[in-house]
């Protein structure tokens, strides 16, 4: 089976749950952390990934705490993918909650010497295919007042040696999400970004390969973070940035 291939699972039907959110990445790491947090406060999940084995892995983890849950396998950068997504959580009533949290690193390299075809396929997965999704996903949103989430990096606002690529996404996808929260103020719909900070998780284990990295910390110190900014009324926080670290160890602002 391709990539961009889906497998769907949807868990025993619960009337009692009537908010309903899209997260991608939500196989492991901090996807699946954002997963928890939202199944704790009651909402539908649909989750997707790339990898199969762990995307059914996340399914099950979920389904012991009792969540409805659909998984559906597919790479964020491939239309077909996000639209099963997005009718996913038609199918079960509407949207509230959009995380865009998938990304790649693609590699770090000096800027001078970065392979173009990999930098598209950076920007692909981590600018466009959020924005993409976002604009499928807008209809449901507005039915329902609804949040995107649009996961960021201290790489979008520093220049990072060899670290331009993938910094260059999340800048780009930064000025989109501040721009999109304005454009769609009148139709209240809010847009936040969040900087995880660094983490013990995949895709930093790739940036540092030699490394031992078991001195970060876990992606579950954000935990709080993310208990706190999905109970937030939406207009106190529309078109803010978050570090969830800081704001999870220092007291949420």
């Amino acid at each position: 089976m391709s990539t961009a291939a889906a497998t769907s699972t949807q868990s025993r039907s619960n009337p009692k749950r009537s908010r309903v959110a899209i997260v991608t990445g939500a196989s492991r790491g901090l996807g699946l952390v954002i997963a928890h947090a939202l199944e704790a406060l009651g909402h539908q999940l649909v989750i997707g990934a790339r990898g199969e084995r762990a995307l059914e892995g996340a399914r099950e983890e979920l389904l012991q705490h009792g969540s409805d849950v659909v998984a559906i396998r597919g790479d964020v950068s491939d239309g077909s993918a996000r639209a099963r997504w997005v009718d996913a959580a038609r199918g079960c009533g509407g949207l509230d909650v959009l995380v865009n949290n998938a990304s790649i690193l693609g590699g770090l390299g000096a800027l001078a010497e970065l392979d173009v075809q990999r930098f598209d396929r950076v920007l692909a997965a981590n600018t466009v295919a959020p924005m993409a999704l976002t604009q499928l996903a807008l209809p449901l949103l507005e039915a329902r007042h609804g949040l995107i989430v649009n996961i960021t990096s201290d790489a979008a606002q520093g220049a990072f040696p060899g670290w331009g690529g993938y910094g260059a996404s999340k800048a780009a996808l930064e000025l989109m999400t501040r721009t999109l929260a304005e454009e769609l103020r009148e139709r209240t719909v809010s847009a936040v970004l969040v900087d995880p900070g660094d983490l013990r998780t995949a895709l930093h284990q790739e940036a540092f390969p030699n490394e031992d990295i078991s001195d970060r910390p876990v992606p579950e110190v954000t935990r709080p973070f993310w208990d706190w900014l999905f109970q937030q009324d939406l207009e106190t926080i529309h078109g803010r940035r978050f570090a969830a670290q800081q704001e999870a160890l220092h007291g949420i602002r």
